[in-house]
């Protein structure tokens, strides 16, 4: 039996070694990048069900109709729905708290969730353009009507302190210099990360997990 090597296999399909080397890093890319690309179009998934929710929640608030109503809520569990999928939290948990959270804090919930993606601003709360932490926190409730302070700390000095397993989706959850908004379920979180990232879906870090605090900002 004939054995050929490499060489003489490029040769014979007029390749260079350098050319096949350069596919294969590229390709080695392309794989190593699918996991990002994924949740990149999850989160504009997210964001585009977001953006409809908070049009049908709008219309439902004005009207008060069941049609306008249902139309609504379709929107918030598709989103929440997403936004379990890109953590890997159960669905229906997430889709339930959601829910069962009043319709200020599903408010802001979502109004948060349309900015998934734009980037982290130091004093900044400006739609579509950057957020800081409590910018972030700030523009989705005042959304809901509620105006905060855009100081994290006084943001949850101001707040009702809950109890982790009372905490509802859109509480505040606050550790030194940071806030973030809760989503209901786990370590769940939406919040402006910090200078180079953007708005994110995420969970609070392991290691400031029994330092955070929870917080109500209308009760």
């Amino acid at each position: 039996m004939t054995l050929f090597s490499p060489h003489t296999v490029l040769r014979a399909l007029g390749t260079s070694t350098a050319a096949v080397i350069a596919v294969v890093a590229f390709a080695g890319t392309a794989l190593a990048q699918q996991p990002e690309l994924a949740v990149n179009a999850l989160a504009a998934e997210i964001t585009t069900e977001a953006d409809l929710a908070v049009a049908a929640y709008d219309v439902y608030i004005e009207s008060e109709g069941l049609v306008d109503y249902v139309m609504y809520a379709k929107h918030r569990i598709a989103t929440a729905r997403l936004a379990a999928r890109q953590l890997g939290y159960n669905e229906f948990l997430m889709i339930d708290a959601w829910s069962d959270a009043s319709l200020g804090h599903q408010r802001a919930v979502l109004a948060a969730m349309t900015q998934i993606g734009v980037p982290y601003r130091s004093h900044a709360s400006v739609e579509d353009e950057g957020f800081d932490c409590s910018g972030l926190t700030s523009y989705a409730w005042q959304a809901s009507g509620v105006e905060l302070n855009r100081i994290s700390g006084d943001q949850i000095r101001a707040a009702t302190r809950v109890d982790r397993d009372e905490a509802s989706a859109g509480d505040l959850v606050h550790y030194p210099g940071h806030v973030m908004m809760y989503l209901g379920v786990g370590d769940a979180v939406v919040h402006s990360v910090n200078t180079g990232r953007t708005v994110e879906i995420d969970t609070i870090s392991k290691t400031r997990v029994s330092r955070v605090t929870f917080g109500n900002p209308i009760d």
